[in-house]
C-alpha cells in the first residue's frame, strides 16, 4: 500500500516534488533529533514527589487528597527550555485523603474508577517559558478521558541532590480542572465541579 501510494503521488507530482518532501522530513527529523539530543533527561524522585487535589464539599469546606505512587520523566533543555518535555503517571488507587470510607469512594467505580483506569497520566505537548516560570500544555487522561490542561509551573532550583550527588531540578506547579469534562459528575449539587491541583516534584539526572 505505501508503495502504490509512493507511485501515485510521483504520477501527480513528479521527481522533483518527491526530493522536497523527502528533503522537508529529513530536516524536521534531524531537528528533533538535535533538541533531543541538547535536552538532559531526567527521573521524577517519586519519594520527593507530590501531587495533591482541593475540592469543595457542601459549600462548607475543602476537602484534600494526594497520591503515594507516583512516576515520570523529564527532558531538560536549559539553553532552549521551549524543547523541554515532562511525562508522568499516577496509579488512580493509589489515591489518599485521611479516610479509608473516602478513598473507597473516590477511588471506586462512580469516581476515579481505579479498577477499569488505572492510571492518571500527563504528557506534555507545549512549553511556553517566562523566565523561571512557565506553562507547560499536555494531554491529561482521567477516567479513561483525555483533555488539554495547562500547568502554571515554576523552577525551584537546579543544582546537586545532597543525597544522591546527581544534579537535580525541583519544581512547583499548579492547575484547575473540571472534573465533569473528565466524566465524573457524581454528586453534581453536592460536590463542586472545580478541582485544584498542586504539585511538587523533584527530578534526578538519569544515568
Amino acid at each position: 500500500m505505501a508503495l502504490q501510494g509512493g507511485r501515485v503521488f510521483l504520477q501527480q507530482y513528479g521527481v522533483t516534488e518527491m526530493k522536497k518532501l523527502l528533503a522537508i522530513c529529513s530536516t524536521a527529523c534531524l531537528a528533533m533529533t538535535v533538541n533531543a539530543l541538547a535536552a538532559d533527561r531526567y527521573t521524577l524522585d517519586p519519594a520527593h514527589t507530590q501531587v495533591m487535589f482541593k475540592a469543595d464539599r457542601f459549600g462548607l469546606s475543602n476537602t484534600y487528597g494526594s497520591f503515594a505512587e507516583i512516576s515520570g520523566d523529564l527532558l531538560l533543555d536549559e539553553a532552549h527550555p521551549e524543547n523541554s518535555s515532562v511525562r508522568a503517571v499516577i496509579k488512580a488507587a493509589s489515591l489518599k485523603s485521611d479516610n479509608v470510607t473516602r478513598e473507597e469512594h473516590l477511588t471506586g467505580a462512580n469516581w476515579l474508577d481505579a479498577a477499569s483506569f488505572p492510571e492518571i497520566t500527563f504528557i506534555s505537548t507545549k512549553v511556553e517559558p517566562d523566565g523561571e516560570t512557565a506553562k507547560i500544555t499536555g494531554d491529561l487522561t482521567v477516567h479513561g478521558v483525555t483533555k488539554e490542561v495547562t500547568l502554571d509551573a515554576t523552577l525551584v532550583k537546579i543544582g546537586t541532590d545532597p543525597v544522591s550527588k546527581k544534579k537535580a531540578a525541583g519544581f512547583s506547579a499548579t492547575a484547575s480542572v473540571n472534573r465533569h469534562d473528565f466524566g465524573v459528575s457524581i454528586a453534581e449539587a453536592l460536590i463542586g465541579p472545580d478541582v485544584e491541583i498542586t504539585i511538587e516534584t523533584l527530578a534526578i539526572a538519569a544515568e
